[in-house]
């Protein structure tokens, strides 16, 4: 037997609701999802300048090595650099020998770069390969190296007492 539920009764009684989402909710949340992903990928690939400016801070660390190697081991090392890539020299007896070992081992560019141009004691350097010299004193003249890729200038600049600094200018 079953109880007995007056007509109206089925009317008046709450909706049950499935649970889950609604294939609207579903498209939306993708929607934003890809847009999220999209603006992260645009901001995460690294642009030209970023590239240019990554290889003169990279380059002013690596000045700072030098000089400190050099004066640490009394004996010059020199930084020879062109538009394609550079590498590390070290005085020997016969001459200038060029490193090999870890950190001074010769590197390229990211991109190719228009030139590179070498300022010191306000000499400018800038035709075929340019060459700083690190560790004749314990405080130096100013150097400035100037890394030029089309419109991008990036200025990595030594105040001679071992420290760099690279930074973009417009």
């Amino acid at each position: 037997m079953y109880p007995a539920t007056p007509r109206g009764m089925a009317a008046l009684s709450p909706r049950r609701r499935h649970a889950g989402f609604t294939l609207l909710e579903l498209l939306v949340v993708m929607v934003i999802a890809g847009i999220v992903i999209s603006l992260v990928a645009v901001n995460a690939t690294p642009n030209d300048r970023g590239r240019v400016l990554d290889d003169g801070q990279r380059i002013a660390r690596l000045f700072e090595l030098a000089q400190e190697d050099a004066q640490l081991g009394a004996r010059p090392i020199a930084w020879e650099g062109n538009a394609s890539g550079w590498r590390f020299l070290e005085s020997t007896p016969q001459g200038w020998v060029p490193m090999r070992a870890d950190v001074f081992a010769p590197g390229q560019w990211r991109l190719a770069l228009d030139g590179a141009v070498v300022t010191q004691g306000g000499r400018q350097f800038g035709n075929g390969p340019v060459r700083l010299v690190f560790g004749r004193e314990l405080i130096d003249e100013p150097q400035r190296l100037v890394l030029t890729r089309g419109d991008i200038r990036i200025d990595v600049t030594g105040d001679g007492s071992g420290r760099y600094v690279a930074t973009s200018t417009p």
